[in-house]
């Protein structure tokens, strides 16, 4: 806390006030360490606070020109303050755990009891005012992403204040952009998906975002329940792996669970078809997904029931050049999560392990070659491979490229001379 008083201080020593506000308050009141601290400035003028200090630069993008730095060793990004004071600014932030700040004296200004919601694990409008939903509908998404993370409950009067917003305001929901969801989406299921979705649920707001998802209420499943019955499943699982696994935060592998069925008609995936994946591809492009992040989520989908039956090596190394590393691995851990959702864990139990030694073993091989060679992902480049073969450039260069990758990941070649020869017996 030391640290970011003495942020504060500098800033002031310029002649504005300055105050620890919104997520970094609330982090600190959680025991959590922001890596980048939020501050509010008074002043209209970021470009003459960043010259005052000495260092940052200001971000005009968007409805409020943020500065962004580091100063004292601390990263930082401020804003002005809206309104005439800090509890101007602070009730124009949506939610209580968020409208709390820090003067540089250590002092706290919390004039709608953020402190106090935080300790009762509650989740409250702003003073209780609901013009602050109207402003912005998809806070109702922001809230409830910070009661599924948080395991928080929503104060009484924010629900029924909110479902009576939703009841009348429900084009004002679908006039909102599909990046602005799922930018809110995608934070929301990174920690806690099968909670976030639930929720969302019970606030009837699948329809806004996903109707193909809502729609998944009306397929049975063969077994009793539905095939959302089914995506609410696997997400608790892939929700409960991400907290004992500690699987490293992968958007595709939380996606993947929520969009699998979409378009489908059973919980089989065999019936998949190009139309599906074009739904799957088109809410994603929509939601400002990344292209790479985009084509891992579809590997999984469709590659996942493979591992449930045994896979070579050579098989395991196909899958991963054709659709990479980060992929299949991510692949196979999604597919032991569908087991155990499917409730089919113990049956594919002895394969699942072997798939995941063998792909162990291929993983290993590609990455000594990037130990052996400094980062590259090759033993030897197209240019090496035409310059040992005295070939010309063509088709024939590439295809000696992927059978060496192939002999790579299968074990046949371990170093760059071993690559040398196996190149010219191909071109013997």
């Amino acid at each position: 806390m030391r640290n970011y008083l003495d942020v504060l201080k500098k800033i002031e020593e310029t002649g504005a006030k300055a105050w620890l506000v919104g997520d970094t308050v609330r982090m600190l009141e959680m025991g959590i360490q922001p890596e980048i601290i939020t501050l509010a400035v008074d002043s209209d003028d970021m470009y003459s606070v960043a010259q005052a200090i000495g260092c940052g630069t200001v971000d005009a993008r968007g409805p409020f020109p943020a500065l962004r730095g580091e100063l004292l060793g601390v990263r930082f990004r401020a804003f002005s303050l809206r309104g005439g004071s800090i509890e101007d600014d602070l009730a124009c932030r949506d939610l209580s755990i968020e409208a709390i700040a820090i003067r540089s004296d250590g002092g706290v200004v919390d004039p709608f009891g953020g402190r106090l919601d935080i300790r009762n694990k509650v989740i409250r409008i702003t003073g209780d005012n609901v013009d602050l939903i109207n402003a912005d509908p998809l806070r109702i998404l922001r809230m409830l992403r910070f009661a599924a993370e948080f395991e928080m409950d929503i104060f009484w009067k924010t629900e029924t204040d909110v479902r009576s917003f939703l009841d009348v305001h429900a084009k004002r929901m679908m006039d909102i952009p599909a990046e602005r969801w799922g930018r809110e989406i995608l934070k929301g299921i990174r920690r806690r998906p099968c909670r976030f979705i639930e929720l969302c649920d019970d606030y009837d707001l699948l329809p806004f975002f996903m109707r193909e998802l809502d729609e998944l209420k009306n397929v049975p499943d063969g077994r009793g329940r539905t095939i959302f019955d089914h995506v609410i499943e696997v997400l608790r699982v892939i929700e409960e792996r991400l907290d004992v696994n500690k699987i490293i935060q992968n958007d595709a592998f939380v996606l993947a669970g929520l969009l699998g069925h979409i378009g489908t008609r059973t919980i089989d995936l065999s019936d998949r078809d190009k139309y599906t994946d074009r739904i799957i591809e088109d809410y994603l492009t929509r939601w400002n997904i990344p292209a790479e992040t985009i084509e891992a989520v579809l590997a999984i989908i469709n590659s996942y029931k493979r591992f449930y039956n045994p896979a070579s090596e050579e098989a395991l190394c196909k899958e991963v050049l054709k659709y990479s590393r980060d992929a299949v691995l991510i692949a196979l851990q999604f597919a032991r999560c569908a087991a155990i959702a499917e409730g089919h864990v113990e049956e594919y139990r002895e394969v699942l392990d072997n798939n995941w030694w063998n792909l162990k073993q291929v993983l290993r091989r590609f990455n000594t070659v990037e130990m052996q060679t400094e980062g590259s992902t090759r033993y030897m480049t197209g240019r090496e491979v035409m310059s040992l073969l005295q070939m010309k450039p063509g088709r024939r260069v590439g295809e000696l490229l992927e059978g060496l990758d192939m002999a790579v990941g299968t074990g046949k070649v371990a170093s760059r001379f071993a690559a040398e020869e196996w190149l010219k017996k191909q071109s013997a």
